[in-house]
């Protein structure tokens, strides 16, 4: 049985920024993925790259920024996008219920989280094309919503790929994670299944990165309802529940 410190499950963007967490405390890390290198990523892979995050001014926001126009910068207006307003947006989704511990946890640590990302070269660009409109011969963003990552959700998840294989992690392709290694009540590993061999990998901790069931006809009906089973899915195939199922044994 082969033995890490920690073990991630999936390699969306939560699960590799887990793994790069962990490495920054020198663990020895290992991402197991379900997918090929060709399909990696889970359905980070198709999102936009778009982050949400609070900030108080344009200059906040450059230091960030990856390649800076520096003339188209200069006649850039970023706004302003502050905590009280993204708690405002964010409730604006609770359907009359209060803000979350989570919820408010998000907030609070948005700016420092995508200063962290960019700490770990993953690089970002401003939405120009979606978020901004010309004013007088500036360029206006609205919405609070300024950047994303360069590449959009490819290139997000293949930068924070390089980063964790940069510190030292390891990945493992079409290793599909079936089961919790379980003994006197204590997760101690994760069996996988790979296309020539069972697996039992053993860790201190699993991180289950690996939740998203969309692709699961069954399990979208039990979760959110019957019609959902005739929902007609985008993003990656490999989002069966795994990480859901493996959590409620």
């Amino acid at each position: 049985m082969q033995t890490y410190d920690v073990i991630v499950v999936g390699s969306g963007n939560a699960a590799l920024c887990a793994a790069i967490a962990a490495l920054e405390k020198g663990a020895k890390v290992l991402v197991v993925e379900k997918a090929g290198p060709e399909e990696f990523g889970g359905n980070s892979r198709y999102t936009a790259g778009a982050m949400r995050f609070a900030y108080e001014s344009g200059d906040e926001l450059k230091p960030l920024l990856s390649h800076v126009d520096a003339e188209k910068v200069g006649k850039t207006y970023f706004g302003t996008y502050s905590k009280a307003k993204f708690l405002e947006d964010l409730a604006g989704f609770n359907d009359g219920n209060p803000l979350t511990q989570q919820q408010k946890m998000l907030v609070h640590n948005s700016f420092d989280t995508v200063r962290w990302l960019a700490g770990h070269n993953v690089r970002f660009e401003p939405i120009y094309s979606r978020q901004s409109y010309e004013k007088n011969g500036r360029y206006v963003f609205w919405g609070g919503l300024t950047l994303a990552v360069e590449g959009e959700g490819e290139g997000m998840v293949q930068a924070e790929l390089r980063e964790v294989l940069r510190l030292g992690g390891e990945i493992r392709y079409h290793c599909a994670a079936k089961a919790l290694l379980i003994k006197n009540g204590r997760v101690e590993g994760v069996r996988c299944k790979s296309p020539d061999e069972d697996l039992d990998l053993k860790a201190s901790s699993i991180i289950l990165g690996c939740g998203g069931f969309e692709a699961n006809t069954d399990l979208r009906k039990q979760y959110i309802g019957a019609g959902w089973g005739q929902a007609q899915v985008r993003g990656t195939r490999h989002n069966m529940g795994a990480g859901l199922q493996m959590a409620t044994e």
